[in-house]
């Protein structure tokens, strides 16, 4: 999720994710001598670097119940698709990777409790915006028609891929989007047997289930609620999958806009904060007692210079992964949150003067 730009070129080299995510802009820079404020055109700057946020893998967990529509011209299958065509096409969106699958599944052979059979996304995992035409494409190939809302072997498919992917990808970080109008209904009957049956019906077990991926394989669980969703169950599926509440796009009036907008809050959610160290810095050609990093609220200057604290202790400002031989930069968790809660957050990573510690 980067990009360079020629030196010296005059254009910030950006990632950019308006969704309450981090936009790390790597470029030439400079500081004051006391290093109160980072001054862009002073001695000390340095060339410009890539740096790269760590990849998010999301898997995209569609509702297609009839409640939905029941046609695809109704208000919340057209208002959906047309918020998810704004969030694919949005630059802050490039780089991620995304998957898309629907729920409830056609009616087969394929016993109704199995969560492997939802574990194949629609549409297999890839970069966008590349990706995003095959997931409208797919949305489009799709209509309304689910006769029950089964979240529980949907949700645990989508976690078991998300798990598997992660696998495979070291490093990264995965969350599955649950995206639903409604509340767990089906499959019709208990899923297990013996010791082990549940009642897939039964929010606590759903949300027991959304802790278990969390736990287990570090995928968080973000439910993003439609017109008709019950708050409380999602919201309480999504504190136990990670990810404190549910997010809304529930006025029927606006449903492209608040999908989009409720998309965008989970990006920023979902991407990590950490960011790679530029490559002058891992080959030590920078020494990584010259790094800063800035943040600027609502992307507005003037930027912030954000104290590095060894420890995290205050829960502000950032460390480095490993003191000894650092690879990434780690925002703090107090830190963190306000970047992630900030819609337009920028955050800069600057090189070459002395370092501002707490």
């Amino acid at each position: 999720m980067g990009c360079a730009v020629p030196k010296d070129s005059g254009e910030d080299l950006t990632q950019r994710d308006s969704g309450g995510g981090i936009v790390a802009d790597i470029g030439s820079i400079d500081g004051s001598p006391d290093g109160a404020v980072v001054d862009r055109d002073a001695a000390c700057a340095a060339s410009t670097e890539q740096a790269t946020a760590t990849p998010a893998n999301l898997y995209l967990l569609f509702d297609k119940s009839s409640s939905m529509g029941p046609e695809v011209t109704s208000t919340k299958w057209a208002g959906a698709r047309k918020g998810m065509d704004a969030f694919l096409k949005d630059p802050a969106s490039a780089g991620l990777r995304l998957a898309l699958n629907f729920f409830p599944r056609p009616l087969d052979g394929v016993p109704a409790c199995d969560s492997a059979a939802y574990m194949a996304p629609r549409v297999p995992y890839d970069l966008l915006p590349a990706n995003g035409p095959k997931v409208l494409a797919a949305i489009d190939a799709e209509k309304p028609d689910g006769f029950n809302t089964p979240i529980y072997p949907a949700l645990g498919g989508a976690l078991r891929k998300s798990i598997e992917e992660l696998k495979a990808r070291p490093g990264e970080a995965g969350a599955v989007i649950l995206i639903t109008d409604g509340e767990p209904q089906g499959p019709a009957t208990t899923c297990g047997s013996g010791s082990t049956a549940v009642n897939p019906e039964d929010p606590k077990v759903i949300a027991d289930l959304a802790a278990t991926g969390l736990a287990t394989g570090g995928i968080k669980t973000f439910v993003v609620g439609l017109p008709g969703v019950n708050v409380a169950i999602a919201s309480q599926i999504a504190a136990a999958g990670g990810t404190t509440s549910a997010v809304l796009a529930t006025d029927p009036t606006k449903v492209d806009d608040g999908f989009r907008d409720a998309l965008a809050i989970v990006r920023g959610k979902a991407l990590p904060c950490d960011l790679d160290l530029p490559t002058k810095v891992l080959k030590g050609e920078v020494a990584v007692g010259l790094v800063n990093v800035l943040y600027s609220k609502g992307g507005a200057p003037p930027p912030q210079t954000l104290l590095q604290d060894p420890t995290c202790a205050s829960g502000e400002g950032w460390r480095y992964d490993n003191p000894a031989m650092p690879k990434k930069i780690v925002l703090c968790p107090k830190t963190c949150e306000a970047v992630r809660n900030d819609f337009k957050a920028k955050v800069e990573i600057l090189l070459g003067c002395k370092t501002e510690v707490k």
